[in-house]
C-alpha cells in the first residue's frame, strides 16, 4: 500500500463589515500541508494571464505567513513581462505553511475603467469575485484536497456565502489541482438565491443562480427559466449535474461601471450588468445564456490567453438551435430568425471580413474589438455551413440526424472531459468518414479570408429562406479604444462620427453599449463629451458610407419572397 497522503489546501475566509453591515473586506487564511520548499522557492502565485490589479497588497509586509517553525519570511519576487506575481520563502520550510491576509477590492474605478471580470467587487452590501483576483495558489498542477470555510462570526445574521461548489459556512471539499480555488467564484452578504434555500435533498445541492438586491425585471425572466434551460443542455451533452459536478450562476451589479456581458469560470459564471440593462432585450439575454451554457461544456478556461475559434463558432451555433428546439421550447421560430439574421449582419458587415485567419488572430491577440467580434461569426459561419452541407447528407434518413452535434460536437466535449485533444483537427477528423475532404476543404476555405457562402434554402424548409442584401459595414468612425478610454481619438475624415460633430481630443463621460451596434443594424451610438467645460450631446449611427453584401432570414409565401416578418414559428429542428 502506497504511503502517500493526498495534500491539503484549507481556505478560511473570514468577511469584515462596517457599521452599516455592508461587507468591506475578506480576511483570508491560506493552509496547504505537507509543503518542504527550500529558501527561493515559490510559495504561491498568481496567474500571469490574468491582468490586472490583485484585490490582496503585494507588498511583502501585508502578509504573514507561518510554519511549525515559526514566522516565515516570503516576499514578492520582481515580475518579469508576462511574469506571474510570484512569492517566494527566504528559508527551507518545515511542516505545513498558512498564510494569512486581507483582501479588499480596488477603489470604484472610472466609467470607462470598469476592470476586470475576474476581480473582487461591491455590490449592494456584499462582495462577488473569483479567485483569480484573492486567492494565489501553490505553482504546479499536484492534486490536494481542497477546503473553503467561511467564518461568519463576524457577520449580520442575514449573511449568507457561497462557492462554486456549494453554499458555507461549513467547510466545502473538493480534490484536484489548486487552480480550481482561483477559476471559481465568492460570493458573500445578503445574498438572494433561486432555489431559495439551499437545501441537499434538491437540486440547490448541486445548481444555483445568485444575487444581491433587486433583479431588473429582463433578468428575472432569465432567472426563472435558468435552471430548466441548464437540465436542457447538461442533458444535450449527457453530463448530469450532481453534488460533485454542480453549477452555479452569479449575477453582479457593476452600478455605475459600464457592463454587459459574462465570464465563465470552472462550473460556473458571473454575469455582469450596468444602469443601461433597460435597454438590453430578451433576445439578447437569450442568446448570452444559451452562449454561456455551452461554454460551461465546451469552452476554454479564462486564463487560456488564445481564442479558440471553434469553440466560439460552436457556442454561437448552440444559441440559435438549443433555445428553439422541443421538447422544453423557450423561445419560437421568431427568435431562431432573428438571431441567424443577426449573426449574418455581424458577420458580413465586419470591416475585417476578407482578412485572413492568422492575420485576425494575431489582431485578436492584441485586444482589436473588430477582430474579436468576426472571430466569433466567422467561426459561427463555418461551423452552422458545415452543419448545412453535412445535413445535406444524411437528409434522407429518418429520424432526420444532425450530423455535426452527433459526430463532432458532442464527441468534443466528451473528450474534453476526459482532458484528450478537441480541437479543430479532431473536428476534421471526426467529420471526414461522413463528409470526406469537405471538411478540412471548408476549414482552408475559412482560414484564406473569403466570405462565406450559406446555402439559402436554410436546413431545406420551405417557409423560410436566406435573402440577399445591402448593408452598411460597422465602422465607428474613430478609433474604438476611446469607447475604452473615454477620450475620442482616430477620427475619420469624412465619418458619420465627425458628421454628428464629435472632435479629436474630446472627453467622453457617458456613452451606450457598443456592442449593441454590432447586433443591431439600426442602432445608435449616443455619446455625451466634455468639451472645454460644456457637455455636447450627440447620435450617430455606427456605419460607413460603404455597402457589403449581406443577407437575412425572411418567410416565404407564394413562392414569393417577402419582406421580413415577424412572429412565425416553424419546424426548423
Amino acid at each position: 500500500m502506497s504511503d502517500h497522503v493526498t495534500p491539503v489546501i484549507h481556505v478560511i475566509i473570514l468577511p469584515r463589515f462596517n457599521s452599516s453591515h455592508q461587507a468591506e473586506s475578506l480576511q483570508v487564511s491560506l493552509s496547504i500541508s505537507s509543503l518542504h520548499l527550500k529558501a527561493g522557492d515559490t510559495i504561491v502565485s498568481f496567474s500571469s494571464n490574468i491582468p490586472g490589479k490583485t484585490s490582496i497588497s503585494l507588498d511583502s509586509d501585508k502578509w504573514q505567513a507561518t510554519d511549525d517553525l515559526g514566522d516565515l519570511p516570503v516576499y514578492r519576487k520582481a515580475q518579469e513581462f508576462n511574469a506571474s506575481r510570484k512569492w517566494v520563502v527566504q528559508r527551507d520550510t518545515s511542516g505545513g505553511v498558512t498564510i494569512s491576509y486581507e483582501a479588499s477590492p480596488s477603489a470604484s474605478e472610472a466609467l470607462f475603467h470598469q476592470g476586470k471580470a475576474t476581480d473582487l467587487k461591491y455590490d449592494h452590501g456584499g462582495l462577488i469575485g473569483s479567485g483569480f483576483s484573492f486567492i494565489p495558489v501553490p505553482p504546479g498542477d499536484g492534486i490536494f484536497r481542497l477546503v473553503v470555510e467561511w467564518n461568519l462570526t463576524e457577520a449580520p445574521k442575514s449573511t449568507r456565502a457561497v462557492w462554486t461548489f456549494g453554499e458555507g459556512p461549513g467547510p466545502i471539499k473538493r480534490v484536484g489541482p489548486a487552480s480550481i480555488l482561483s477559476d471559481s467564484v465568492y460570493m458573500v452578504g445578503p445574498i438572494n438565491s433561486n432555489p431559495t434555500i439551499p437545501l441537499a435533498e434538491t437540486g440547490s445541492a448541486y445548481y444555483g443562480y445568485y444575487w444581491f438586491g433587486d433583479l431588473p425585471p429582463n433578468i428575472e425572466v432569465i432567472k426563472d427559466i435558468h435552471e430548466a434551460f441548464f437540465s436542457k443542455v447538461s442533458g444535450f451533452f449527457n453530463d448530469t449535474p450532481s453534488t460533485d459536478n454542480p453549477y452555479r450562476h452569479f449575477v453582479r451589479n457593476t452600478s455605475s461601471s459600464k457592463s454587459f456581458g459574462g465570464t465563465s469560470f470552472i462550473r460556473s459564471h458571473i454575469f455582469d450588468y450596468d444602469e443601461q440593462i433597460s435597454q438590453v432585450h430578451d433576445y439578447d439575454l437569450i442568446r448570452r445564456m444559451a452562449y454561456e451554457m455551452v461554454h460551461n461544456f465546451l469552452g476554454p478556461s479564462v486564463v487560456d490567453p488564445e481564442i479558440d475559434w471553434l469553440f466560439e463558432g460552436i457556442k454561437h451555433t448552440l444559441s440559435i438551435y438549443l433555445p428553439f428546439r422541443p421538447p422544453n421550447q423557450f423561445r419560437t421560430g421568431h427568435y431562431f430568425q432573428e438571431t441567424l439574421s443577426m449573426l449574418c449582419m455581424k458577420y458580413y458587415t465586419s470591416p475585417y471580413l476578407r482578412l485572413p485567419q492568422d492575420q485576425l488572430l494575431a489582431m485578436a491577440f492584441k485586444n482589436d474589438a473588430y477582430a474579436i467580434e468576426q472571430i466569433g461569426t466567422r467561426a459561427w459561419a463555418f461551423v452552422i455551413g458545415t452543419d448545412f452541407a453535412a445535413r445535406k447528407l444524411v437528409e434522407r434518413t429518418k429520424p432526420p440526424q444532425r450530423p455535426i452535434e452527433d459526430l463532432a460536437i458532442k464527441q468534443l466535449a466528451a473528450r474534453k472531459k476526459e482532458g484528450k485533444p478537441h480541437g479543430i483537427n479532431e473536428w476534421i477528423a471526426l467529420l471526414t468518414p461522413l463528409m470526406g475532404g469537405d471538411a478540412r476543404q471548408r476549414y482552408e476555405y475559412m482560414c484564406s479570408g473569403k466570405a462565406i457562402s450559406l446555402p439559402v434554402e436554410v436546413f431545406g424548409a420551405k417557409s423560410h429562406r436566406l435573402v440577399q442584401l445591402d448593408q452598411e459595414v460597422f465602422d465607428l468612425g474613430m478609433d474604438r479604444q476611446a469607447f475604452e478610454e473615454g477620450l475620442v481619438k482616430g477620427l475619420k475624415e469624412g465619418s458619420r462620427a465627425e458628421a454628428a460633430g464629435l472632435k479629436e481630443g474630446d472627453r467622453i463621460t457617458w456613452s451606450s453599449h457598443v456592442w449593441k451596434c454590432t447586433e443591431n443594424f439600426t442602432a445608435e451610438v449616443k455619446v455625451v463629451v466634455d468639451r472645454e467645460g460644456k457637455d455636447f450631446n450627440t447620435t450617430f449611427w455606427p456605419r460607413a458610407h460603404e455597402k457589403t453584401k449581406s443577407w437575412h432570414m425572411v418567410k416565404v409565401e407564394d413562392t414569393q419572397l417577402s419582406t421580413v416578418k415577424l412572429g412565425y414559428s416553424y419546424n426548423l429542428h
